[in-house]
């Protein structure tokens, strides 16, 4: 057992699918998922809800962390992507181009959108599979007026 002390929180801000697209609603007090590694960098956390990025380890039921970053530094980097309101997880390839393809796994689904269509929320920076998640209860400080 891990003392909590060496445990961090990241927020997780619901489920997001792979094959389709969701509505991103705003939460409030999202629930923490309790994380073994520390990172200088804000981080949020997504869980899976069907199979489409099988084959880069994320399956129904994980939950995938994802740094906040602007785009990837590499080819072919699991992203969080926002297209409006609606958000999904991709695979991106040729992040380069004017026209970046974002797929999933096996081609299921597959399209080349100009780069101004969507907006990357987070780059994959791990996974906690679905046996080991563990939420967290952060405490609530008392706020200090300071008077």
């Amino acid at each position: 057992m891990i003392p909590i002390d060496q445990l961090y929180p990241v927020p997780v801000f619901g489920a997001v699918p792979s094959l389709s697209m969701t509505f991103a609603e705003s939460i409030s007090n999202p629930p923490q998922l309790a994380v073994k590694s520390f990172a200088p960098y804000k981080r949020f956390a997504v869980e899976i809800i069907d199979d489409g990025l099988d084959t880069a380890g994320l399956l129904s039921g994980d939950y995938a962390i994802f740094r906040e970053q602007g785009w990837p530094n590499d080819e072919l980097q699991v992203v969080c992507v926002a297209f409006g309101n609606n958000v999904t997880i991709r695979i991106l390839e040729g992040i380069q181009m004017r026209e970046p393809v974002l797929r999933t796994a096996r081609d299921a689904v597959r399209e080349q959108r100009h780069r101004n269509d969507f907006i990357v929320l987070g780059v994959l920076d791990g996974i906690i599979k679905s046996d080991f998640v563990k939420f967290m209860e952060l405490e609530e400080e008392a706020f200090d007026w300071g008077c």
